[in-house]
């Protein structure tokens, strides 16, 4: 119950981190100096700053976000396609997004958890491109990190589809390249390949 009072605060600042979001429902901004305020997930001290939120969507969003948490840690496959509708992909690592975007709509309607996020109007993609690159082992690893492939094409030059597995990497990121085919495989070929599964 305190929890509900919590995310319905106005002074409430949802976690954005799906990583942080596993362990944090955000933190209070009232309390932030000196000190952050997180708030952990099994539930939240009183509060003597507490004022209602004229909006009431955070706790809609913590619900969202709790359910892409336990599917995360439940092992449940989830998907996320960047891209950039500002952008166009480059010759080097071709991807065709109206395609893409239908191939998601086709693995969220076998009830896979698909995502899309267009990445035109993000200034800092490093943190997702940061996980592209460390997550994957090698063999699984990106196109991410080589020439035509940098931090500032990922997602808008270069999209990429990242394939998570139950943990807070993904286990696979496309474009990459295969080594029992001998070729770069691309992001729509790589949802094709999920769909057959």
């Amino acid at each position: 119950m305190k929890e509900t009072l919590c995310v319905s605060c106005r002074h409430f600042a949802p976690a954005l981190d799906p990583n942080i979001v596993q362990a944090f429902l955000g933190g209070c901004k009232k309390k932030e100096y000196p000190f952050t305020l997180l708030l952990p997930r099994p539930g939240v001290t009183e509060c003597d700053v507490y004022q209602r939120s004229p909006k009431q969507t955070a706790g809609a969003t913590r619900e969202k976000r709790a359910a892409a948490a336990t599917a995360t840690a439940s092992g449940g496959k989830r998907v996320e396609l960047y891209y950039s509708s500002s952008h166009r992909a480059g010759d080097q690592f071709p991807c065709d997004i109206a395609a893409a975007k239908r191939l998601i709509g086709e693995l969220r309607a076998k009830g896979v958890q698909a995502e899309e996020r267009d990445l035109a109007s993000t200034r800092d993609v490093f943190p997702v491109y940061h996980k592209a690159v460390t997550g994957p082992s090698a063999a699984m690893r990106a196109v991410f990190g080589m020439k035509g492939a940098l931090e500032e094409d990922f997602g808008r030059r270069v999209p990429a589809l990242l394939v998570f597995e139950g943990g807070r990497y993904p286990a696979e990121v496309f474009p990459r390249m295969d080594r029992e085919l001998n070729r770069v495989v691309g992001v729509e070929e790589a949802l094709q390949r999920l769909l057959a599964t």
